[in-house]
């Protein structure tokens, strides 16, 4: 189950998200600025390798701990742009993206929470298991 579960927090942090910000509400928006342009295809492009290495030692080397580190990174990472906003100036959507609100609520921030609980999960599960080979 952990495992899965992992796979589901890698793609949904590491990979998604080269396919739903490489467009005209993030990357191609013509609003942003070329330097934060930068930024997020270097964010994007190590995100996605990220996913590709955690799903080589889950899948092919069968270590269950380390990729669950990888994903918890990522994860954690967009929480902390979050809650750091304040300091940075920083929003959840920018000028010309168009994005859904559930409940009034960026749907980022409940796509990646939901992401954080299911890799909290896998955690708790391998660290329940006893597994620390990293």
């Amino acid at each position: 189950m952990s495992r899965i579960l992992t796979t589901i927090a890698l793609l949904g942090g590491g990979l998604l998200p080269v396919f739903q910000d490489v467009g005209s509400s993030h990357l191609l928006n013509d609003l942003w600025d070329a330097h934060a342009r930068a930024h997020l295809v270097w964010m994007l492009a190590t995100n996605a390798l990220l996913f590709f290495l955690g799903m080589y030692y889950l899948w092919v080397q069968g270590n269950e701990l380390f990729p669950a580190l990888i994903s918890l990174c990522i994860l954690v990472g967009y929480q902390i742009s979050g809650i750091t906003m304040p300091l940075y100036g920083g929003v959840f959507l920018g000028e010309g993206g168009v994005e859904p609100m559930p409940l009034g609520v960026p749907i980022n921030l409940w796509h990646f929470s939901g992401m954080l609980i299911l890799q909290l999960i896998a955690f708790t599960l391998i660290l329940k298991r006893g597994e620390s080979s990293a």
